[in-house]
Parts: C-alpha cells; sequence; structure tokens
C-alpha cells in the first residue's frame, strides 16, 4: 500500500484569538498555557443541547459533553454517575478517557524530541533493551516516528489480551508490567514492513511510554504531569494505577455477556493499558487540553505541523487520516482533528474544528456505538439566537426623549 503525507497549514492564532474565543477563554497571568472555560451559552440554548443529550442519550447509564464554540460554551451531562446508588452525573465528572492517552504521551515523545533528548527517526533499538526489542519484530527498522503513527506494522497486544479475557474475564483485574503486556507479541509476525502501511497498534504506546521512561529515568505518569497537566492545571486528569485520583471517577458498564445486563466493570486494573489507554479525566480538562495542543501551548509550530501531518489511506471506522498521536475526521464540509477512546465500560471522544472553531468533548460510563455528537451539533448549528430585545427600562428611556425633544421643538422662538 502507498502512504500519501498530508501536511496541513496551521493557523494556531485562530485558536485562541478569535472575539468568541477569546472572551471565553481566561488566561491567567501565573502561566500563560494555562485556559479556563467556564458555561457561556444563553438559557435556550443551553435547555436544548440539554434535551438533545437526554433524546440521543438512550439506554447509556450516563453522558457528560463540553461544547466550545463561536455561540457559546456548554458543559451538560445525562444520566447516572452510578446506577446502584442512582447518583446524577455531573458534568465536571471524571471518566476513563482510553486512547485519547495517546495524544498526551505522542505530545509528551514530541516535547523530548523538540530537547533533542530523543529523535523522530530514532530506531526502536536504539532506545530500548534487547531483552524488549527481542520480542518486536523488525525492532531495528522501526523508528519513533512510525510508532506514533501506527505504521510500524508491530501487532496489537490487546488482541492476545481480549482473547485470554473471553475465557478468563479476571485478566482485567491483574496488575501488569508494561514489558510483560508486549511480551504477548512476541513470535507473532509483523502485520507489515515499517512505514508501508497503517494498522492501529496499542502495542505501539506500550513501546513509546518504554521509550520515554528510558530517556528521562523518569515514569512517564509523571512526564505528562511535569510537561502538561501542571502547566495547563489540568486538576482532574490522572494516570491511572500509577498516580491517586482524589475522589475517583463514575462506574463504568459492560454487557460482557451480551445478556442485556450492564455490569459494573469499574474496579479493572487500568495497568492492562498503561500509556495506550490508562487516563482519567473529565470534560473541561479535555476541552483546555486540546485548545492548547491546537493552538501552539505545548509543542513549537514546527513541531506541531510533524504532529498534524498525516498518512492516507488508513482502513478504520475511526478516523479518515493519522498523525503522531492525533487523527482527522473529514467529510466533505466537516473538518475534524480527533482522538477517541474505548476502555472495558467507557468511552470518549476529543475533538476540534478549525473550520467552526467548535470544541466537542464527549464522555460516556459504557461501551456502546450510540451516536451523541450528531444530536448536539446539529442543535448546536441550527440554533440562531433570538432578535435583541430592548428592556423595559431601556424602551421608558427612548419615549422620554423622544418626548422631551417634541417639547423643546414646540417652545416658541427655538
Amino acid at each position: 500500500m502507498l502512504l500519501k503525507i498530508f501536511r496541513t497549514t496551521i493557523l494556531t492564532s485562530a485558536l485562541l484569538c478569535t472575539p468568541a474565543i477569546a472572551q471565553a477563554a481566561t488566561l491567567t497571568t501565573e502561566s500563560s498555557q494555562s485556559i479556563t472555560f467556564r458555561n457561556t451559552v444563553n438559557r435556550d440554548l443551553g435547555q436544548q443541547l440539554q434535551t438533545a443529550l437526554d433524546q440521543a442519550r438512550g439506554d447509556i447509564p450516563g453522558a457528560a459533553v463540553a461544547i466550545i464554540s463561536p455561540k457559546g460554551n456548554w458543559f451538560g451531562a445525562s444520566g447516572v454517575a452510578d446506577i446502584a446508588t442512582g447518583r446524577q452525573l455531573q458534568s465536571s465528572d471524571r471518566f476513563q478517557i482510553g486512547s485519547i492517552t495517546k495524544t498526551f504521551v505522542a505530545t509528551t515523545t514530541l516535547q523530548l524530541v523538540e530537547e533533542d533528548i530523543l529523535n523522530l527517526d530514532d530506531k526502536l533499538t536504539d532506545r530500548l533493551p534487547i531483552s524488549v526489542t527481542d520480542w518486536i519484530p523488525n525492532a531495528n527498522q522501526i523508528t519513533l516516528r512510525q510508532l506514533l503513527n501506527h505504521t510500524s506494522g508491530v501487532p496489537d497486544y490487546t488482541d492476545v489480551l481480549f482473547r485470554w479475557a473471553a475465557v478468563n474475564p479476571g485478566v482485567f483485574f491483574n496488575n501488569w508490567q508494561p514489558e510483560l503486556l508486549v511480551s504477548f507479541i512476541d513470535g507473532l509476525e509483523a502485520s507489515f514492513q515499517p512505514g508501508d502501511a497503517w494498522q492501529y497498534s496499542n502495542t505501539n504506546y506500550l513501546l513509546l511510554g518504554m521509550v520515554v521512561e528510558a530517556a528521562t529515568n523518569n515514569s512517564i505518569a509523571q512526564e505528562i504531569r511535569d510537561r502538561i497537566l501542571e502547566p495547563l492545571a489540568l486538576s482532574n486528569t490522572f494516570f491511572a494505577e500509577e498516580e491517586t485520583i482524589p475522589g475517583g471517577y463514575v462506574r463504568g458498564y459492560w454487557d460482557f455477556d451480551q445478556n442485556g445486563t450492564l455490569n459494573d466493570i469499574s474496579t479493572a486494573n487500568l495497568s492492562w493499558a498503561w500509556a495506550s489507554g490508562a487516563m482519567v479525566s473529565n470534560t473541561s480538562d479535555l476541552a483546555t487540553f486540546i485548545h492548547a495542543l491546537i493552538g501552539g501551548k505545548l509543542l513549537e509550530p514546527d513541531t506541531l505541523q510533524q504532529m498534524l501531518t498525516t498518512i492516507s489511506p488508513i482502513t478504520s471506522q475511526n478516523y479518515t487520516t493519522y498523525g503522531l498521536g492525533i487523527g482527522t475526521l473529514e467529510s466533505p464540509n466537516r473538518f475534524w482533528y480527533i482522538h477517541r477512546g474505548q476502555t472495558l465500560g467507557y468511552r470518549s471522544n476529543m475533538w476540534y474544528s478549525p473550520l467552526e472553531n467548535i470544541t466537542y468533548i464527549e464522555l460516556i460510563n459504557a461501551r456502546s456505538s450510540r451516536n451523541l455528537a450528531g444530536a448536539t451539533l446539529t442543535t448546536l448549528r441550527r440554533y440562531e439566537p433570538p432578535a435583541a430585545v430592548p428592556e423595559p427600562r431601556t424602551l421608558l428611556s427612548v419615549l422620554l426623549i423622544t418626548v422631551g425633544m417634541l417639547t423643546v421643538r414646540a417652545r416658541p422662538g427655538v
């Protein structure tokens, strides 16, 4: 397969400098990277978006959605955070975010490239010990760039893990080490020669997490915290199993027996996903992150250009093209930078449209293919704010001024 490279022209200033977004974003004086969003939509639009979300949610236990747009910012929630207790979901609640973790790992890796600690053309054998690379087909040819954009040909360890889980679901409750997870592909053939094709593989990001740790002598969780979470004040984002999460996160559900019963899978140990998908966050933090990333707050322009340079064709139901830890979703009238995520009982979407200047974040606490974005985004696009009507006091003032002018004109000699 011949892969084509698409270079994207980036207007980094457009994201945070348009009037609507500039008013909605508060940049602190302590850090120019810190962005805080608040609800700014009018009541009418907010109610319409809430109705759309409630109707679209269907049988999903709970869903939280954030929309940042020129028509205002909206943070909504529908359903429950916990079926057993009936606790209502709040828009600020945290969820597992699955593979959106990859965008955090990719950003961290690219910062290390900027610092000349890593190079995108480094081979896997340059960065990891032979005890690991011996399990990887073509390890001496695979580059960090190919890990980032899923053109390495490395088999996906989760294919093996889920086959085991079909017999023994308890494997998801084990405390896994990344080296052991990578060893699952030992003996498997490469899907293709490095760089020849595209295939999404979670193993790529396990390996990147190990590369970052080897290069920095620090945990991937701490590197992400130091480089992204702390500078952006993302107080609701954590690397599960490696960090304490005060207050935890919402319960997640999966009908793994396919008998119509949703099983609480929240206590599964996220070490099985590690650098490919173990992070937890909420809609506000993810909106802040994608704005900072695409807005040029985390990477230099040239590096961001490389991140957003995508390859095609790819075989994927989730992405039209894919770059370095971020993909696109494209249609004749729409263009989004996106990453999706899914763990055992959670699904996540993080989208930004440079054409419409809209950010869409969606977090749900179930494995479900139900489409929520269509309903809420259609509601947003169709909404036209009512024409401004002067307040009664304003009308009275106009009337008094008019009467006064007529009185003056009626005076003799004037």
